[in-house]
């Protein structure tokens, strides 16, 4: 799955020896603000894990970065409590936006929008798997 947001607060890594294998393990969280809806009025907030030191060190997560996350939820089961937590883990991480590192030999993409000034490739707020109606079109009806 991916989302795009702005990260509004980053935890200090966390680290440890696996009891298992005995492997040295990293990882850090952070929050990310974004909108689900087209018309939210404020965002959603959702905490997510990048798991690795190599991932961590790579991806440099700071506060206010525009970014667009690849996420999956893992469900682990607690052996002292019996019960089920999700954890939401990052897979892939690229800056968009003003926080992104510029290409300064790649040229500017040409508008494919048949002349109409609106360029299919601008950022538009991520709006995940809101409903759609008919024929793809997107709804603005609440799912329930």
């Amino acid at each position: 799955m991916e989302i795009n947001g702005k990260i509004s607060a980053v935890m200090e890594p966390q680290s440890g020896v696996s009891q298992r294998t005995g492997n040295p393990w990293m990882s850090q969280e952070f929050v990310i603000d974004y909108f689900w809806w087209p018309n939210q009025t404020f965002p959603s907030k959702m905490v997510l894990r990048i798991f690795g030191e190599d991932r961590i060190k790579l991806w440099n997560v700071q506060v206010n970065d525009e970014v667009k996350i690849r996420y999956h939820i893992e469900a682990t089961l607690s052996q002292q409590s019996n019960r089920w937590f999700n954890e939401v883990r990052c897979d892939g991480l690229e800056k968009v936006g003003a926080s992104a590192p510029k290409p300064q030999d790649t040229p500017a993409p040409q508008p494919q929008d048949g002349g109409t000034g609106a360029s299919p490739s601008a950022p538009q707020p991520s709006t995940g798997d809101a409903p759609q109606g008919q024929e793809g079109e997107k709804s603005d009806d609440l799912p329930f």
